[in-house]
């Protein structure tokens, strides 16, 4: 007996945002917005991916750009806050798609049903 495993899945894809606030935070939400995010409802940055190679410029990117906005701060400091920022908030780093956010379905449920 084979079993046949038929799973469909609606990912939409998009380009990396340009982001251009100044906090590290609201960067983090301005890529979110960018993506379609209305600012309510639950995001399961899971089912947002990044090709691991383009997270990791992310990442770089995000990190050189707080080195900017806090030249006082020490790299370790940046490094841990917005690395860890974007680490446990952003986007996963296993998709397979270089160059674009793969949005998966159910990566943004209405505010209140979380």
């Amino acid at each position: 007996m084979s079993i046949k495993l038929h799973i469909s899945e609606e990912v939409k894809k998009m380009p990396i945002p340009e982001l251009t606030e100044e906090l590290p935070g609201d960067r983090l939400i301005e890529f979110y917005k960018k993506l379609g995010w209305d600012g309510e409802g639950e995001i399961d940055p899971n089912k947002v991916k990044l090709h691991p190679a383009d997270l990791q410029k992310l990442y770089v990117r995000e990190i050189e750009h707080a080195k900017k906005v806090y030249p006082n701060a020490s790299a370790v400091e940046i490094n841990l806050t917005v690395g860890m920022l974007w680490c446990n908030k952003g986007p996963s780093g296993c998709g397979n798609t270089q160059g674009k956010v793969e949005l998966h379905k159910g990566w943004v449920s209405k505010a209140g049903q979380a």
